[in-house]
């Protein structure tokens, strides 16, 4: 089979991710992911145990525990009880104090894995829709005797290469906006290039079905708009929002934007009704089969449709009209200002941050492409994708009401947005190319690519691996320190290098982290080239189909 120079870059695009994934999986310290420890339990119950469901308030097990010890934790994790330590204070700590440390934690029994822990910490993400941990539990038996710090890593590998799915399906979704195969690539590109992204699926966590899931269903949205929703797309798109339902809760949002396009069939086929209702059913019915008993079981155990834990901290207490009520109380402008923050970088389960100008050139990039998409919403597809990311962003805002309702904080997590990835590429290129100059829409997506790339480089290297390293801390008011040539001269690069390998179960060498680093930046490079050859081809006409 000959590939056309479209399906070599795609493939290309898809090798990029893997190889900057990879780096990000094996550079960021165990448990370093948001909730990870918490995912992680929840799969070894199942792959250990043989639990097919996990109970929510199921302990963990003693060897979660003792690394929870013995590991640095991440900032947000600085109210554990000593021995805990969070990164800033294990690299306070004196070399043979780290050295004693480390001992112990490759010293911990495999048994322990299977004996529940005694100091009340549970699995709570066994709160959370099973799919993901369903594909994981196998793949964790795999590794038998591997240590605790192995399993996570090979368990982070996984999830990327799951997530990895997304990269093709952004192609797909950019090429039915644009009709055109270089800049579904840009599209592709693009994903590929966000550094919050790959924070967001380089670790145990079940995001990666949550974007895979929400890519398809978007890219069969798109195809069923502008191709008709034919038996096969009606029953493709039930099972995609069926597995999506059973991997996130945040797929309930799909739901109405779902309706409203079998309403749309409905009203399309008026002649030929009958026809249309069966596409109708059939959608309903696979979602409804593949996920409606895990809603249902939510209601039975917790009186909530989504069994997450703010709204059962709200059941009987707060009622529909009462959380309209503190809608009203919030500082909306601050709330989706703390979303973006987190959407397009944040440094792990430590919440570091950059400087705020930084944010605010995304920021402009957000409002322009919005005025964009705005003067093309009579465009169908571009209709469709502003439905379905706007149906997301209202599941976000209802988010941060349960939120501020149930604790006083009105926010989300903005790592959530990169399940509607693949929407929010071809939007933001469609509404930056609508607006911008007539000599410069062509370069839109290199500029997009190279902005991202530029976060990402500067992000991984001036704050992340310095902090994880100890190279930088936290400043008395929470703040991160700045990034200093002494600083680095004072730990040495070599030193750095093998703090990043500490507590990765042994299988990541420095010479290993080093190629992946290695990888990386030729990854890095290879997405501006790729990007370089999209602007030039696009503008040139339609390329060969992929």
């Amino acid at each position: 089979m000959t590939w056309s120079p479209a399906r070599r870059l795609l493939f290309a695009i898809w090798v990029c991710f893997l190889a900057r994934g990879a780096f990000y999986s094996a550079a960021f310290p165990l448990w370093e992911g948001f909730d990870e420890w918490a995912h992680f339990a929840v799969i070894e119950r199942m792959a250990v145990r043989s639990e097919v469901l996990v109970w929510r308030d199921s302990p963990v097990s003693r060897e979660i525990d003792a690394s929870l010890k013995l590991a640095p934790v991440p900032w947000e994790l600085r109210s554990l009880p000593p021995p805990s330590l969070t990164e800033d204070a294990y690299w306070r700590l004196s070399a043979d104090e780290r050295a004693g440390r480390q001992d112990r934690f490759y010293s911990i029994p495999a048994s322990w894995a299977r004996e529940d822990a005694s100091s009340g910490m549970a699995a709570y993400e066994a709160l959370q829709a099973p799919v993901y941990y369903w594909m994981a539990a196998p793949v964790l038996h795999l590794m038998g005797g591997l240590h605790l710090g192995a399993r996570v890593l090979l368990l982070r590998w996984f999830g990327v290469a799951l997530a990895s799915v997304a990269i093709p399906l952004c192609f797909l979704v950019g090429r039915a906006v644009f009709s055109d195969d270089w800049l579904g690539l840009a599209c592709a590109a693009v994903a590929a290039a966000m550094p919050g992204f790959l924070i967001d699926v380089a670790r145990v966590g079940n995001e990666s079905p949550g974007v895979v899931c929400w890519s398809l269903l978007t890219w069969l949205t798109l195809a069923s708009v502008r191709g008709g929703l034919n038996r096969a797309r009606a029953i493709s798109i039930g099972v995609a929002l069926g597995l999506g339902l059973l991997s996130k809760a945040y797929f309930l949002a799909a739901i109405p934007p779902v309706a409203l396009l079998l309403a749309w069939d409905l009203w399309s086929a008026r002649a030929r009704l009958r026809p249309a209702l069966g596409r109708a059913l059939l959608t309903t019915f696979c979602a409804l089969a593949i996920s409606g008993w895990w809603y249902i079981r939510n209601m039975v155990e917790t009186g909530t449709l989504s069994g997450m834990s703010e709204s059962g901290m709200l059941r009987g207490k707060v009622t529909a009209a009462g959380l309209l009520g503190r809608a009203g109380d919030i500082h909306w402008l601050a709330a989706v200002d703390s979303i973006l923050f987190n959407h397009l970088w944040i440094g792990g389960w430590s919440s570091l941050v950059i400087r705020s100008w930084m944010y605010h050139v995304f920021y402009l990039l957000i409002a322009l492409a919005a005025l964009g998409v705005i003067w093309q919403l009579r465009q169908p597809a571009i209709l469709a994708l502003t439905t379905l990311y706007g149906a997301f962003w209202l599941g976000q805002l209802y988010h941060v009401v349960l939120l501020f309702a149930a604790t006083g904080i009105a926010t989300s997590m903005g790592c959530y947005l990169y399940a509607a990835v693949g929407a929010q590429t071809a939007l933001s290129l469609a509404g930056l190319r609508a607006i911008a100059p007539a000599g410069l829409r062509r370069y839109v997506p290199l500029i997009g690519i190279s902005l991202f790339l530029l976060l990402d480089l500067y992000t991984v290297h001036a704050v992340a691996l310095p902090y994880y390293s100890g190279v930088i801390a936290h400043r008395p008011n929470g703040s991160i320190a700045a990034l200093h040539a002494a600083d680095v001269s004072r730990v040495g690069l070599a030193e750095i290098v093998t703090r990043l390998t500490a507590f990765k179960g042994g299988i990541l060498s420095e010479w290993t982290l080093l190629a992946l680093w290695g990888a990386y930046l030729v990854a890095t490079g290879g997405l501006v080239a790729i990007g370089v050859r999209c602007c030039a081809r696009s503008e040139i006409g339609r390329a060969e189909s992929v």
